[in-house]
């Protein structure tokens, strides 16, 4: 679910290939599992999350429910040839082009770009879903919440994974409000379509989320609804082609979509949403000749508010970010339409 501004219509598609790892057994504590068992899940696991923020995350990321067990959610999609990754690697770097000003169309949130010719070879963060609301009768409105990587470049077969929530609100009657999970790998001039994910969802639950590179072209998501207790089956997904991964930037967005096949310019109204905030954001970059990881916060990410043309033709903010002070790896969202 790309920010489309000036990106023109989708010509085609290459969806990508999906390797989906077994999925844990009845009873199967991901807390109390060895490096070995998480690999072969497909869990967070290994030296990249050893450490510092990214070793947090993973800890709340696989613990269980305090009054019940962990269950896990068949992904229930095809599985296509892919060669599982065995560990994380680093990327190569491609021109990432001009970064988008402050202010978008779709989009809102914070965006990271990382220094020194590292490059970005992980995600992660947790938000509440937000609840949603619009106006009686009318057009349906749509608001979709993820991370992602790579999403802020103009170069040639840019792309960008992605995995989150989607609200809609429908207006009825009776108008109503409905949750989803998904996750696409988007490609410049490709139409490929956001993949539904059998996750369950509803406003107010917390989620949390994870991509991996496991090398330029391959990307491990891993999925969790902390409130129901609830962890889908881990996938990996080759990127389109001919598209590879650059590392060059690191989201956490709240996004107003565009139908599939339009031009960007004219996506869905926004949904009205509670406040909510990505928190614990990490990401993890690698240097040349195989550095260890680095965890980044948001000190330097780049936020983006949501913008609108109204009927008189004047330009007016819809969706604001801000930093929490004290909180480096938290960015607030607020809805601030009509």
């Amino acid at each position: 679910m790309i920010d489309h501004v000036g990106a023109g219509p989708d010509t085609g598609s290459e969806e990508p290939a999906v390797y989906h790892h077994p999925l844990p057994p009845a009873g199967f504590d991901p807390s109390k599992a060895r490096d070995v068992e998480l690999q072969r899940y497909g869990l967070p696991a290994g030296p990249g999350f050893a450490a510092g923020a990214a070793a947090a995350f993973r800890r709340g990321f696989l613990a269980p429910p305090p009054d019940r067990p962990l269950r896990f959610v068949p992904a229930q999609r095809p599985v296509l040839a892919l060669a599982a990754a065995s560990a994380p690697a680093r990327t190569n770097r491609i021109a990432a082009g001009r970064l988008p000003v402050h202010k978008s169309a779709n989009w809102s949130g914070a965006s990271l770009a990382p220094r020194g010719g590292r490059d970005f070879v992980s995600v992660m963060g947790r938000w509440t879903v937000p609840a949603v609301t619009g106006p009686a009768g009318g057009e349906e409105r749509r608001s979709s919440t993820w991370i992602g990587l790579d999403g802020q470049g103009f170069y040639q077969d840019s792309s960008l994974p992605q995995i989150g929530t989607l609200q809609i609100w429908h207006p009825g009657p009776p108008p109503q409000a409905a949750y989803e999970t998904w996750y696409q790998w988007w490609a410049r001039g490709q139409a490929n379509a956001p993949e539904p994910l059998p996750l369950p969802v509803a406003g107010g639950d917390v989620v949390s989320a994870i991509l991996t590179v496991l090398d330029p072209t391959t990307v491990r998501f891993n999925l969790k609804n902390e409130t129901q207790g609830l962890m889908l089956q881990a996938f990996d997904a080759a990127a389109p082609g001919p598209c590879r991964i650059s590392g060059a930037s690191a989201e956490w967005i709240l996004e107003r979509p565009s139908p599939l096949g339009s031009d960007g310019w004219h996506p869905y109204g926004l949904t009205a949403y509670a406040p909510f905030s990505f928190t614990d954001c990490v990401a993890q970059s690698a240097g040349p000749a195989g550095r260890a990881l680095q965890d980044h916060d948001l000190a330097r990410a780049r936020l983006i508010r949501m913008a609108e043309i109204t009927a008189a033709a004047r330009v007016r903010t819809i969706s604001r970010p801000s930093l929490v002070p004290g909180r480096p790896r938290e960015v607030r969202l607020t809805y601030v339409g009509p």
